[in-house]
């Protein structure tokens, strides 16, 4: 039964933190009182560091900024970021003494009750984009792009592979220009030899010169070439109606700006749920003018980084940007052996760039249990 409710908690993103509770409930109660566990593993010890390191962060913020403590937004988005670091815990300490066969079977089953929904979400609105079990597109895109290299690599015979290449197939229909992109990226980096890859560059360059007013000409190219222009010499200030540029770039834009500029004025970060005060104190004066932006100041809406990465380097400074720069190289290590893994790590990581409020953690803690229980898996097999 558990296995069900788990897979349900993993491959959906609804608003289920009351679901991800009774399972750190469940862990925490099973693991150290009824079994008496001493350790929690090298990850979860990362992980509370974060936590703990970013906690202190938000009481140094807050002692240093009295005016925070009337701000609403930083104990919700303390508690999201609880919520996740503990769940991801609770993860890898129940995913510990599983076989990878467990792991992979929970995966699966996501995958095929997404696949059940996004075919449902298809016939009733062939025109619009699917979210399957996601609250919008750019969620399933995110949960799409960290597990395709998993399930194209696992799942290679029989209806488990059938299942999974149909909901490769399906998620194309998520419509996600990011998730396209990265795809085709990523898979050229890998797929293709370095000689291969310079033919196929080459290419490119060569037909984006010869069609390049065919290309100049289609409106989206036009519009995000205005983008970069009018930003490049007038900053944010002209990111407006007057310029034809709407809210959302000119949103993304402020926030993208606002977070690189708070790391650097904050390297040490300013911990969980202070970036929305810090914006609007900071970013008053930029000239900035949409109705986004105006309920944000207004105290209407909150601001965040519009990234789970900036979100988190935001929060822990240069200790975050360590941690993960440290995660990313064990991941690297082992790239050549256990390809799919370093590949979904790059996915997620690239797709974190530009997405907020996605499982980042939980998807982190279920790649780290996959590698240990591969190299688990061949050690055993040299020993025997």
């Amino acid at each position: 039964m558990i296995q069900y409710y788990l897979a349900f908690v993993l491959n959906t993103q609804f608003n289920i933190g009351i679901l991800k509770l009774i399972f750190i409930a469940f862990v925490f109660t099973h693991s150290f009182i009824l079994e008496r566990r001493s350790t929690i593993g090298k990850f979860n010890l990362m992980l509370l560091g974060l936590l703990l390191y970013g906690s202190i962060g938000t009481l140094i913020y807050m002692i240093a900024h009295p005016h925070a403590l009337d701000n609403i937004t930083i104990p919700l988005r303390i508690r999201f970021t609880f919520i996740e670091i503990f769940f991801s815990i609770a993860l890898y300490i129940y995913l510990q003494n599983k076989p990878i066969e467990y792991i992979l079977r929970l995966l699966l089953i996501g995958v095929i009750l997404n696949a059940i929904a996004g075919t449902i979400q298809f016939i009733l609105e062939p025109f619009a984009r699917i979210q399957m079990l996601f609250p919008e597109p750019s969620a399933a895109g995110y949960y799409y792009l960290f597990i395709f290299f998993i399930i194209y690599e696992k799942f290679r015979h029989g209806w488990p592979m059938i299942g999974s290449r149909y909901f490769m197939l399906i998620g194309l229909a998520i419509g996600s220009k990011a998730q396209y992109a990265l795809l085709l990226a990523v898979g050229l980096l890998h797929y293709l030899s370095p000689r291969r890859l310079i033919i196929f560059l080459s290419i490119l360059v060569t037909f984006t010169y010869l069609f390049r007013a065919e290309i100049m000409g289609i409106p989206a190219v036009k519009y995000n070439i205005n983008v970069a222009e009018v930003y490049w010499e007038q900053g944010l200030s002209g990111l407006n109606s007057s310029n034809r540029i709407w809210n959302t770039y000119s949103t993304r834009l402020a926030a993208i700006e606002g977070s690189v500029r708070c790391i650097s004025e904050n390297p040490l970060g300013i911990g969980f749920g202070s970036y929305d005060d810090w914006f609007k104190t900071n970013m008053k004066n930029t000239g900035l003018i949409n109705s986004e932006i105006n309920d944000v100041l207004w105290g209407k809406k909150y601001a965040t980084s519009k990234s789970n990465l900036l979100e988190l380097f935001v929060a822990t400074g240069i200790f975050g940007i360590a941690l993960y720069i440290y995660i990313g190289r064990y991941f690297y290590r082992y790239r050549h052996e256990h390809g799919y893994i370093f590949k979904s790590f790059v996915m997620l990581t690239l797709a974190s760039l530009f997405i907020e409020l996605s499982p980042m953690f939980i998807y982190l803690t279920i790649l780290w249990v996959l590698l240990e229980k591969e190299l688990h898996n061949k050690l055993t097999e040299k020993t025997a």
